[in-house]
């Protein structure tokens, strides 16, 4: 099993007490964002592992408790991605990624300087349950890259020296399918471990939560659904050109969420947010046309 490493502070920790309700709440809808993020950018660049890569260091930062001092850092056959505003840091946890049952790589998430630390760890225990779900879901969609890469070289070189017979491309077509069912399988996994395990959960926490609990709980239940359904991978396949942040963005408006709520969620400004939504209205061939974003959404 992989260890975690914390790199320890030279200076006194400042103590937090433990997130109320609300927040953990919020905490849940961005690692989830997060998981959903990272699953659309692999099926989003599949066989092309260095945008898919980078998309996941870029996303990895927003996710954490204060991303705003937050930084991500992947390294991978001999290649080093960060995070945009990429900055090193004293507080760090990290993550190996095992392709093949090897050790492939690493990934890990950096603050760059002092955050309020419940009982001397800046990071939350889930945050390390996250980057180890983000590890292994790597390492899977790395080593179906790594055999599809592998497989692309046997038949160019075989057409190369003309001697591709009949037997070896039913031989690569079979294998090409198992790659596409296995694809398949993870996907299919994830979704029935969703509404198995967690959406039960979500169920009982909505019917006797109140107040602004209740609104966030049925905000985690709107997002589960969306996962398992095929909104968001019909929006990823026809709009390749949206970024992480736009997808996570995207499926809050179609939830009806407003800029202000969007923006608390995120703990981002909401001119930030007002940004994203003109970007995404002009990336959906909606930027002259007199139709409300919310409301495409969710005739989409």
């Amino acid at each position: 099993m992989t260890k975690r490493r914390s790199v320890k502070p030279r200076v006194p920790p400042l103590r937090l007490a433990a997130l109320d309700t609300d927040d953990a709440l919020r905490e849940r809808v961005k690692e989830l964002q997060c998981l959903y993020t990272v699953s659309s950018l692999g099926e989003r660049h599949f066989g092309f592992p260095q945008p898919f890569l980078q998309g996941v260091v870029d996303c990895l930062p927003g996710s954490w408790h204060y991303p705003e001092m937050a930084s991500a850092r992947l390294t991978y056959d001999g290649r080093e991605y960060r995070s945009t505003a990429f900055r090193n840091g004293p507080w760090r946890i990290t993550q190996d990624i095992r392709v093949a049952d090897k050790t492939a790589g690493v990934v890990e998430v950096l603050y760059r300087k002092g955050v309020p630390m419940p009982d001397g760890e800046p990071f939350l225990s889930e945050e390390h349950t996250l980057l180890r779900a983000v590890a292994e879901r790597l390492g899977r969609d790395l080593a179906h890259m790594k055999t599809l890469a592998d497989l692309r070289d046997a038949h160019d070189l075989l057409r190369n020296q003309h001697r591709v017979g009949q037997e070896t491309n039913i031989t690569l077509r079979n294998v090409l399918r198992r790659v596409e069912e296995e694809k398949r399988e993870s996907a299919n996994a994830i979704v029935e471990n969703i509404q198995r395990i967690v959406m039960p959960v979500v169920y009982e926490l909505e019917l006797d939560g109140t107040g602004r609990q209740k609104a966030y709980v049925a905000l985690l239940r709107q997002s589960l659904q969306e996962v398992c359904s095929p909104f968001l991978t019909q929006l990823v396949r026809e709009h390749m050109d949206l970024t992480p942040a736009e997808i996570a963005i995207t499926t809050m408006l179609r939830n009806g969420l407003s800029t202000k709520e969007i923006a608390q969620i995120r703990c981002i400004a909401p001119a930030t947010i007002r940004r994203h939504r003109e970007n995404i209205r002009r990336k959906l061939g909606l930027q002259n046309r007199k139709l409300n974003l919310m409301t495409y959404l969710r005739r989409t």
